[in-house]
C-alpha cells in the first residue's frame, strides 16, 4: 500500500523545494524525486492522515473533470498538437486543483522518460484504472486521440447518469431536511408554552400529549445531540464503509432494498457493460479488461462474481454461465453478452445492452422520484398532524371543562 513521505529536495537550479509523494517504500520516493532531476536532501514518512481521509471522502478526480479532460485532449491530439504542450494548456484550463497538481507532476514525469500511462499510474489512487488500461492501449496501437475521445464518452455517459440519480434524489432529501428542522423547533420550542398552560390550570393530558411532551423534554435536554445526529450517522456510516467488512455488509443490504436494489443492479449492468464494451473496443484484453472491470462496478458482490467469470474464461469457457448461475445480472444482458461471446461481436453487443439498461435506469430513476415525493409530504404532513391533535386535545378538554362549569352557574 502507497505510504505517503515529505521530502525536502533541490533542483537543477539549485531551488530548494518542499512537497509531499506516494510512494510503496522510501527508496521508491527517492526514485520518483530522481526521475524529476531532484537531489533530495530529507525525507521522512509523513503522517498518513491524508491518505486516511481519501479513503473515506474518496477524494478521487470528479468524473466531470475527466471527461473535459479527455475531451479536450483527444480534440487537441488529433489535431496534431504535441503531447507536452496538450498537457501544459490543460494543466491551466482545469479547475480540479487535484488534477492540475497531477497533471504538473506527470509533465514532469514525461520530461524525464516516462510514457503518459506510466506517468498516470503513480497516481492511480486518484483515477479511475479505466482511465490508465485505455491509455495504455493507446500508447501502443498508436491510437491515443480514439482513447481519449472513448474515455471522454464513457465518463460523460457515467456523469450524465450520476447527475440523473442525484437530481432525483435531491428534493426528497431537502424535504426530509426541512421536515427535521421543523419538527426539533416545534418540538422544543411551540410545545413546551402549551405543556406549561395545560400544567398552570391542572389539565388532564391525554395519551397523544404526553407521548408528544416525552418527545419535547427529550429535544429540549438534549438538542445538542439530535441536531447533528443526521451527519453524525451519514460519517458513522460512510466510515464504516470504508472499512473492508463494512464494504461487504452495505454492498449486500443495498441489493436487498425493495427499490433501490432494483436500481442499483441495472445501474451496475450498465457501468459493467459500458466499460467492458469501451476497453475492449480499445483493443485492451478481455482478462485485462475484466480486471478493470472488478473496481469499476463499485459492489464487492459482483466483484466476486467477475472473479469467478475471469477464473471461468481462463479454463477456456465463457463468462455468460458464470453471469447467469450467479442471478445477478438480468437474463436479458446474459443472453446478448452469451451472443456477442459466439458471434465474436462481444464489444458490440455489450454497447447495446449499456444503452439499453441506461435508458432503464433514467426510467426507474423517473418512477422513483415520482413515488418518494408524496411519500415525504405525506409522511411530513402526518408528523405535523400528530403534534397538531396532541396540542389540541387538552384544549379540547379544557374548553369542554369551562363550559361545564359555565353551565352550573
Amino acid at each position: 500500500m502507497p505510504q505517503l513521505f515529505a521530502y525536502k529536495a533541490r533542483n537543477l537550479s539549485g531551488k530548494l523545494l518542499t512537497g509531499k509523494i506516494e510512494a510503496e517504500s522510501r527508496d521508491a520516493a527517492i526514485a520518483q524525486l530522481r526521475n524529476r532531476n531532484y537531489y533530495v536532501v530529507q525525507i521522512n514518512p509523513a503522517m498518513d492522515f491524508k491518505l486516511d481521509l481519501d479513503k473515506l471522502l474518496n477524494l478521487k478526480i470528479k468524473v466531470k473533470d475527466l471527461a473535459v479532460f479527455c475531451r479536450q485532449a483527444a480534440t487537441m491530439i488529433e489535431a496534431g498538437i504535441p503531447l507536452l504542450q496538450c498537457l501544459n494548456i490543460l494543466t491551466q484550463q482545469t479547475e480540479s486543483k487535484k488534477l492540475r497538481e497531477i497533471l504538473k507532476a506527470v509533465v514532469m514525469d514525461i520530461e524525464n522518460g516516462k510514457s503518459l500511462s506510466e506517468a498516470f499510474r503513480i497516481h492511480q489512487r486518484y483515477l479511475p484504472g479505466i482511465f490508465i488500461d485505455m491509455l495504455t492501449a493507446g500508447e501502443v496501437s498508436g491510437t491515443l486521440d480514439q482513447a481519449m475521445d472513448r474515455l471522454a464518452n464513457q465518463f460523460e455517459k457515467d456523469h450524465e447518469l450520476k447527475e440523473k440519480i442525484k437530481s432525483a434524489m435531491t428534493y426528497p432529501l431537502v424535504i426530509g431536511a426541512f421536515a427535521f428542522l421543523a419538527m426539533v423547533i416545534l418540538l422544543v420550542v411551540v410545545v413546551p408554552v402549551f405543556v406549561e398552560i395545560f400544567e398552570q390550570v391542572g389539565a388532564e393530558l391525554p395519551l397523544p400529549t404526553r407521548i408528544m411532551l416525552g418527545f419535547s423534554k427529550a429535544c429540549t435536554n438534549f438538542w445538542f445531540l439530535i441536531l447533528p445526529a443526521p451527519l453524525l450517522l451519514y460519517f458513522g456510516l460512510k466510515s464504516f464503509a470504508a472499512t473492508d467488512r463494512g464494504k461487504v455488509i452495505t454492498d449486500r443490504l443495498l441489493l436487498k432494498l425493495p427499490v433501490y436494489g432494483k436500481l442499483t443492479q441495472k445501474t451496475i449492468t450498465a457501468r459493467f457493460a459500458r466499460t467492458l464494451a469501451t476497453l475492449l473496443k480499445s483493443g485492451v484484453p478481455l482478462m485485462q479488461s475484466l480486471e478493470t472491470v472488478e473496481n469499476v462496478v463499485g459492489n464487492t458482490q459482483v466483484t466476486k462474481i467477475i472473479k469467478a467469470a475471469r477464473e471461468n474464461i481462463k479454463e477456456g469457457e465463457n463468462m455468460s454461465p458464470i453471469l447467469l448461475n450467479a442471478s445477478f445480472f438480468p437474463p436479458m444482458a446474459v443472453n446478448m453478452i452469451a451472443i456477442g461471446e459466439e458471434s465474436g461481436a462481444l464489444d458490440a453487443l455489450l454497447e447495446k445492452v449499456a444503452i439499453y439498461y441506461e435508458q432503464e435506469v433514467e426510467t426507474l430513476v423517473a418512477k422513483l422520484s415520482s413515488v418518494i415525493e408524496p411519500l415525504m409530504i405525506a409522511g411530513v404532513g402526518i408528523m405535523v398532524g400528530f403534534i397538531a391533535v396532541s396540542i389540541y386535545l387538552p384544549l379540547f378538554g379544557l374548553s369542554g371543562a369551562m363550559q361545564g362549569g359555565t353551565g352550573l352557574n
